[in-house]
């Protein structure tokens, strides 16, 4: 049983390692760091101390009684109940060796725990003396202020260590969200659709990155747009964690990479750290290219409803557009008539597809939102592009910016979360995690403003599963196949 008593020994001195050792320290736990490199070490412990004094003076006062630091693990103090984190190299090797040293100090009863965001956990504890006793506890950077903890269970695990580490993690005011090994965890393999789709539709020449990050930050209240966030993370290790996950799957096409990030990392355009990636940063941090909007028309005076949408209702709420319903027509298709222009909500088809069913009736298709009551930005397509600017007008009175994009099917932010819905719901059929777990897991460890399963219950289980379908009958892509747990 962990308590606030038990020896934590942190193998890596890096940033992350220095992380877990601050919470760890900050809990109550005597604390051992491990580094091969003296002047790590050194710098470890000026770091942690800097950082505790401004939180836990107290505790800062009295490092030197609660801190150790050591160049090897066999230099370590030997407790036998000692909870091991290794924190180094993405290396199966080095963790290997790295736990191996570990069993051979501290004995049988201690716990392994790997920090790892891309190994095998089972493949982890295979080359370990003591495998049941090797679990994931996999945190997220910065490690003292993000809340999540993926406690990942290997094949040979024992469920009583995993229970263990949860607790441990709970007490250090963690969040845990429970994982069966599986590639990526949840955050890892659930969040490739959200850089994933935006390279696609990059490709597809929808739209520029500066106007597609607009677009998922006004319509679905992300902090960063994805080419914002894979400059910030970097392009190269982005791109690497994607080819990781997409090799773990058998280079299944739903992970592929982008080859357009590829271009990136071989030009050496990894994002902030070199001054370039999807955007320019030679001289300040803030991306400069100005996304596209529609230029505004005049405002109709009224406006017609057909079928059910609450999204639709919603806009108009916020506009205070006169509107008549159509009581004629109560089963009709959700539609808005503006001035003899139809205006839908994405299902996953075309303006000029809409158009077509409506006998060439001009159709503005407009995207899904998380929260139509908090977006502040749409994309929109039309099938006569002459039709944009009435329905811009509309937008902009409901205080959202219409954002123009190439007439694609699903646009942008419902197909980028229906492909991230729909992974979720996969690992879900495949035993990896709970459906609360994963919303969780997505809300904690990448700032997601809700869960992929809260968006599926918001808009329905039919709406993403109509979206997925439309998506497979255009492209016969097997990223768009819907999870069969979707149907049911």
């Amino acid at each position: 049983m962990t308590t606030a008593s038990t020896p934590i020994c942190v193998v890596g001195a890096g940033t992350m390692g220095r992380g877990i050792a601050q919470t760890a320290l900050a809990a109550g736990h005597s604390v051992t760091i491990v580094d091969p490199q003296e002047h790590q070490l050194v710098a470890a412990a000026a770091d942690i101390e800097a950082r505790l004094t401004k939180r836990h003076p107290a505790l800062a006062a009295d490092l030197e009684s609660a801190l150790t630091t050591c160049t090897s693990i066999p230099l370590s103090p030997r407790h036998p109940n000692t909870v091991v984190i290794e924190a180094v190299l993405e290396s199966l090797d080095v963790k290997s060796a790295v736990f191996t040293a570990a069993a051979d100090h501290f004995g049988p009863q201690c716990i392994l725990a790997t920090n790892t965001s891309s190994l095998s956990v089972s493949a982890i504890a295979a080359r370990c003396p003591l495998p049941t006793r090797v679990v994931g506890m996999h945190f997220f950077n910065p490690v003292p202020v993000m809340k999540l903890v993926e406690v990942v269970t290997g094949l040979q695990t024992d469920p009583q260590v995993a229970e263990e580490i949860d607790t441990l993690a709970v007490a250090w005011g963690k969040t845990v969200a429970r994982v069966t090994n599986a590639p990526g965890f949840i955050v890892n393999r659930v969040a490739r659709g959200f850089y994933g789709e935006p390279l696609r539709l990059l490709q597809e020449c929808v739209a520029s990155p500066a106007t597609l990050d607009a677009v998922i930050r006004g319509s679905g209240q992300f902090r960063m747009g994805p080419f914002e966030l894979m400059d910030l993370i970097g392009n190269d290790v982005n791109a690497a964690v994607t080819r990781t996950v997409w090799s773990a799957f058998n280079f299944d096409p739903r992970f592929e990479p982008s080859r357009i990030q590829d271009e990136l990392v071989a030009a050496g355009r990894y994002g902030r750290k070199s001054g370039h990636g999807f955007y320019s940063y030679a001289t300040e941090h803030t991306p400069a290219e100005a996304p596209a909007q529609v230029q505004l028309g005049a405002l109709a005076p009224h406006a017609v409803r057909r079928g059910d949408s609450a999204e639709l209702d919603a806009v108009l709420e916020r506009s205070s557009i006169a509107v008549t319903r159509d009581e004629q027509a109560p089963d009709a298709q959700a539609e808005l008539v503006l001035d003899g222009t139809v205006v839908v909500i994405t299902r996953g088809r075309t303006a000029r597809s809409e158009s077509a069913a409506r006998g060439g009736t001009p159709v503005v298709v407009l995207d899904r939102c998380i929260s139509v009551a908090e977006a502040t930005a749409i994309a929109v397509a039309s099938s006569h592009v002459e039709s944009l600017s009435a329905v811009a007008a509309m937008l902009h009175r409901a205080g959202i910016t219409a954002h123009p994009v190439s007439d694609v099917p699903g646009l942008v932010l419902a197909r980028t979360l229906a492909v991230i819905a729909n992974e979720a719901w996969e690992a879900t059929m495949h035993g990896v995690a709970s459906p609360a777990d994963i919303d969780i897991a997505m809300k904690l460890g990448t700032n997601y403003p809700a869960g992929p399963f809260e968006w599926t219950r918001d808009w329905s289980r039919a709406a993403v599963l109509e979206l997925l379908d439309a998506l497979w009958f255009s492209y016969h892509d097997t990223r768009y196949r819907a999870n069969r747990l979707l149907r049911d």
